[in-house]
């Protein structure tokens, strides 16, 4: 019997002395940065929606315009820096495209007198002042700034009265800062490398 008592405590303390297999390391792969899971163009929906609570204007044939939107902090200087140089622009083409499917007399200001020939493309578009039409014939228009937060772009857009400067609407909307890119400085797009921030 005490040899079996030995036997059990030593087979015990065996037990206590093993030590458990240290966990194998798993690899974590922290997870890409990815862009905004709506496009600009939904986002900008908002702002159609909230300019266009307004009644009378397509009634009497109301004709919009829409421009650029720029920075709050500088609205002479140009346009946002960094990753929105795109963002005023197609901001407004958005605006465009959303104001003509709702049924308003949208008017392109921007259309030249003639068409313009290139190397391989045509243009009836242009900013040169001097071959846009002397009278544009614009009742309201359609302006805005953007502000940077850390995480989104807070866009204001305001609907105006031409003829005595009054907003007759105003909207809001918050669009993220990896709609149009991720919020990576750098990044790779078709084997070419662009710097969103130096």
């Amino acid at each position: 019997m005490q040899y079996l008592l030995l036997i059990l405590s030593v087979l015990l303390t065996g037990c206590q002395l093993v030590e458990e297999p240290a966990p194998k390391h798993v690899a974590y792969m922290a997870p890409a940065k990815t862009m905004s899971p709506y496009t600009l163009h939904e986002y900008v929906s908002s702002l159609s929606v909230q300019l266009s609570n307004i009644t009378g204007m397509r009634k009497n044939n109301a004709r919009i315009a829409i421009t650029s939107f720029f920075d709050a902090q500088a609205l002479n200087s140009g346009l946002v820096d960094q990753q929105a140089v795109g963002l005023s622009q197609q901001i407004q083409e958005s605006l465009l495209t959303q104001f003509t499917q709702l049924g308003y007399h949208t008017i392109e200001h921007r259309l030249d007198g003639h068409i313009t020939l290139l190397d391989n493309a045509e243009s009836i578009l242009s900013r040169d002042v001097n071959t846009l039409r002397l009278r544009q014939n614009i009742d309201f228009v359609v302006t805005g700034t953007l502000t940077q937060q850390q995480h989104a772009y807070i866009v204001n857009a305001r609907l105006i009265n031409m003829q005595d400067g009054r907003i007759v609407s105003a909207a809001t909307t918050e669009i993220p800062i990896n709609t149009m890119w991720t919020d990576e400085k750098v990044q790779q797009r078709d084997g070419l490398i662009y710097r969103t921030e130096y």
